[in-house]
């Protein structure tokens, strides 16, 4: 089934990149994860994600350029992914939704207490993500 994008604003279209139940959380998991991280071993991090939602969420967030898909062709041939410059520069945004989260909605039900920093270009490319 297609969705056509609902923008009726610069929220909406800022939204859509990252709605769906699970977008964010692999975001973090792969910006914790600092490099390329194999399939499997990213959807192991996270508990109660079904492999076909699992899939369907980075499809998404591949076709909206906010990760990174790499086919390596080695024997055995495996799929990793990572971060993109767009999806790095989401991660002020996240971390100010963690913030209001927590002074707003649930401060005695969660706990975010890491610095997020996004690194420059020049950082990037020396951390070897992608």
């Amino acid at each position: 089934m297609i969705h056509e994008p609902r923008y009726d604003c610069a929220i909406d279209a800022a939204m859509s990149v990252i709605e769906g139940r699970w977008k964010t959380v692999i975001l973090c998991k792969l910006y914790r994860h600092g490099g390329p991280i194999r399939y499997n071993q990213l959807m192991g991090q996270i508990e109660g994600i079904s492999p076909r939602i699992f899939t369907l969420q980075l499809k998404e967030m591949e076709r909206d350029g906010i990760i990174v898909r790499k086919v390596r062709s080695t024997k055995p041939k495996y799929v990793e992914y990572c971060l993109s410059e767009r999806g790095l520069s989401l991660l002020p945004i996240l971390k100010s939704l963690a913030d209001w989260g927590l002074k707003n909605m649930f401060s005695n039900m969660v706990e975010f207490n890491e610095d997020i920093s996004v690194p420059s270009k020049e950082e990037l490319k020396e951390s070897g993500l992608c």
